[in-house]
């Protein structure tokens, strides 16, 4: 797997997160994005066992099988898929490289991680948290990136992070001065950072290269942002 690429689509992305395996992620193919959802489900189901002994009597036996009807229908619905959807959503506000339309059938381009911080991905698109209009069409995940930083090879802290930090990224910084950490993964920081200063809107904020130039100036001479 090189570096630009492969390009996964959120199903995808959703299955090697769970579970780390890029060959099962790549095999999940379907047109249609329903059956894509349903299959990436049943890939990630977490199994249920329960013990049982070679001699167990009949009423044992009857125990376990209630015992297994009562664990699976525990599991039952979407709630393991969207517990790994959202742990896919902070992978991306940490920096992995995504690509999606901006209309249906659109040219696919670069999207910026600012943008994940207002919208919440479905199906294989991702929708505005507000209006639930998709924003983004055909998402596409940089599988390179996700299982670098799924692997913890990456220094990103993301994984720290509660969702009531990643939905307060809009608060201002009362230090604007202070210097900032080596550890861990500074770019919700410098969201936060760049929200002070020019709102949340995504479409007010220099660009990526300017933000770092910007943040560089500001923290200077305190430290240096790597």
């Amino acid at each position: 797997m090189s570096e630009d690429g492969p390009w996964l689509n959120v199903p995808q992305a959703v299955v090697l997160e769970a579970t780390r395996d890029i060959n099962l992620a790549l095999d999940l193919t379907e047109d249609d994005p329903v059956l894509l959802v349903i299959k990436a489900n049943q890939r990630i189901a977490l199994r249920t066992v329960i013990p049982l002994e070679e001699d167990a009597d009949n009423e044992q036996r009857r125990d376990a099988f209630r015992r297994l009807r009562e664990e699976r229908a525990a599991l039952h619905g979407d709630g393991r898929y969207l517990e790994v959807q959202q742990r896919l959503h902070r992978r991306l506000l940490a920096g992995v490289r995504t690509k999606a339309s901006r209309t249906p059938g659109g040219p696919c381009e670069s999207v910026d991680l600012v943008e994940f911080t207002r919208v919440e991905l479905r199906g294989v698109d991702a929708i505005d948290k507000r209006t639930t209009a998709v924003m983004l069409y055909d998402l596409r995940i940089n599988g390179f990136d996700l299982n670098e930083l799924s692997s913890g090879r990456s220094t990103s802290s993301v994984d720290a992070a509660s969702p009531q930090t990643l939905h307060q990224m809009h608060e201002p910084s009362s230090q604007e001065g202070k210097k900032w950490a080596h550890t861990g993964d500074p770019v919700p920081k410098l969201i936060r950072w760049a929200q002070s200063k020019w709102g949340d809107d995504p479409e007010k904020l220099p660009n990526r290269a300017q933000l770092l130039q910007f943040s560089r100036e500001s923290i200077r001479p305190y430290t240096r942002y790597k």
